[in-house]
């Protein structure tokens, strides 16, 4: 039967509340925090920025939260509105009331979620296991979508995740200390060093028994009905997939798509070359925002 998402243990909550809490003081950039009413409970989600660009609406990678984009979110949000949301049925400041039971009950969240924020218009994107909820929510058709991206998708978006993978994430999970997840951190994403806030986070959630579905691959029809532009960036090196193999799997289901493959970093490409990796999904946001071609046609000709 479908679980609530929800802590085993008082004190880890009230530890994982406080690291949370810790990570939003230190935000580098006004900002406000909304909970968004839906049917499956209340999700919060920051408001961060200003401007006339398309606001994006960003998830995070697998067990995170909306503080996941304090590193970039000063970058992110220096033209627009940004939305950094928790996601329901993970570790976060929402209140999971109902099951989220299928990739069906997912999209409909996520557009909920839309609904709530009152955007007309808004890019979604998420990175790594946050990239399979964006393609599942992408895949409704959701007309206010503006477009979509994803940074470094989980496997399991596309295919099977490989079994090395499976494996050290599985021994990473069996009586998981600071130590084993250090040691999948550093093998996973090299680049990427927590504050000793983030592993309070990150510890402390271990007391919380997920609510969301695993993410499980989406078949190709799936991909089909995919209407907004899609953005797909890949590390080269990356330990999870072969990126050139995927990368051509999205070549065929969605032929459309803007793919790119940057060489030498891994699945912490965000962390790795944020200063090429940032610009390059602004770029594509602006590239399919009619209003932002036109205040740059306005800029050139003067």
């Amino acid at each position: 039967m479908p679980k609530l998402g929800h802590f085993t243990d008082e004190t880890e909550k009230a530890t994982f509340l406080r690291a949370y809490d810790a990570v939003a003081a230190r935000w580098p950039v006004p900002s406000t925090d909304l909970d968004i009413a839906t049917s499956f409970g209340t999700t919060r989600v920051r408001k961060s920025g200003a401007g006339a660009g398309t606001p994006l609406l960003l998830l995070p990678g697998i067990g995170g939260n909306a503080m996941f984009w304090e590193p970039f979110i000063e970058e992110l949000a220096r033209d627009r509105v940004v939305y950094t949301s928790d996601v329901l049925g993970w570790a976060g400041r929402g209140e999971q009331t109902a099951p989220i039971r299928d990739e069906s009950d997912i999209a409909e969240w996520g557009t909920q979620l839309i609904t709530g924020l009152g955007v007309e218009r808004v890019h979604l994107a998420g990175y790594s296991a946050g990239a399979w909820l964006v393609t599942v929510i992408g895949a409704a058709g959701d007309d206010r979508l503006a477009g979509i991206s994803l940074l470094e998708p989980s496997p399991a978006t596309f295919a099977r995740p490989p079994w090395k993978v499976l494996r050290k994430f599985l021994f990473a999970g069996f009586r998981p200390s600071r130590a084993k997840l250090e040691k999948l951190n550093q093998w996973l994403s090299p680049t990427i060093r927590p504050t000793e806030e983030e592993w309070a986070l990150t510890l402390s959630a271990l007391a919380f028994r997920p609510g969301m579905p695993w993410a499980r691959p989406l078949p190709a029809e799936r991909f089909a009905a995919i209407a907004a532009p899609l953005l797909v960036l890949f590390g080269a090196e990356s330990v999870v997939h072969d990126a050139e193999s995927v990368a051509n799997l999205v070549r065929q289901r969605v032929p459309s798509a803007e793919i790119e493959i940057y060489p030498g970093v891994g699945h912490d490409l965000i962390w790795a070359i944020p200063e090429r990796v940032i610009p390059r999904l602004l770029e594509f946001v602006d590239s399919h925002d009619p209003a932002a071609l036109d205040r740059r046609s306005d800029r050139e000709r003067r």
